[in-house]
């Protein structure tokens, strides 16, 4: 016969017994079913690279992952963002949208601004390993706050626009770097100019006699520079111009206020 003190401790020992099985058994079971959705998830993505390649093998594909929208995976074709379906019987390439309450987000554009905030390092690297006399520089007659790197064409209307207050950046204390970027190409008029300019005794005062619109002969000279910062150009993303890359890597496309500039500098 058990007395009551020999209840409580069967109580006790029951309780503790309980608790066990609760937490105890349940996590093997929780780490085989992982184990379990890891592998099908596995399965599921060889098969979509599988396919993919065999009806592309042109086309690179990677970093296949899960989507939010269940049945449907990421994937990188040619390191762009697209989707595919679980079976692999269908690619879609056009933008998804996550449905908000305050309105819609654009996953590709997440996706887009990941790469572009994860690159800022190396090509703020790049632009580092660029000597500055090699680019024409406007400086500020007074205290040098923070600089930009630009590039830019001769005969693009916004690089004209741009141009064009020149003086208010300098107010800011901004300092103008431009490399060249010929938007046609090596062998355009462009190109000829920017050669012209960057050749000349004083490219300052032709740059901005070219953005005037003034109609200067160009001349032959050494255009090794110009293709250089083409490809630099090419390799941090450039696709237009004028095209501003900050300090810290950050690139920005167009034409910004230098008021605008001065708050993206800190300054």
């Amino acid at each position: 016969m058990c007395g009551s003190e020999c209840m409580s401790y069967i109580n006790r020992a029951f309780i503790v017994i309980f608790f066990l099985c609760a937490s105890g058994t349940a996590s093997p079971q929780s780490t085989k079913s992982t184990v379990v959705d890891d592998a099908h998830s596995l399965k599921i993505k060889e098969n979509i690279i599988l396919r993919l390649k065999r009806a592309r093998p042109d086309l690179e594909f990677s970093d296949i992952e899960a989507s939010p929208l269940s049945g449907v995976y990421e994937v990188k074709v040619n390191g762009q963002l697209a989707f595919v379906g679980e079976n692999g019987d269908y690619l879609i390439s056009g933008e998804m949208f996550k449905i908000n309450p305050d309105g819609l987000v654009n996953l590709q554009e997440l996706e887009r601004k990941k790469v572009e905030i994860a690159f800022e390092p190396e090509r703020a690297k790049l632009m580092n390993a660029v000597e500055r006399e090699t680019m024409v520089v406007f400086t500020p007659s007074g205290e040098i706050k923070s600089y930009v790197n630009v590039f830019s064409d001769i005969d693009c209307p916004f690089c004209r626009r741009m141009h064009g207050e020149i003086d208010k950046y300098l107010d800011k204390g901004i300092e103008v770097r431009y490399l060249a970027f010929p938007i046609g190409g090596l062998s355009s008029n462009s190109a000829k100019k920017l050669a012209t300019t960057w050749c000349s005794s004083d490219p300052q005062v032709l740059m901005t006699r070219y953005k005037r619109g003034e109609n200067i002969p160009v001349v032959d000279c050494d255009a090794s520079i110009i293709s250089d910062h083409y490809e630099l150009g090419r390799k941090v993303g450039v696709t237009g111009t004028p095209a501003i890359v900050l300090p810290s890597g950050k690139l920005i496309p167009g034409v910004v206020t230098p008021e605008i500039l001065a708050q993206e500098l800190g300054i």
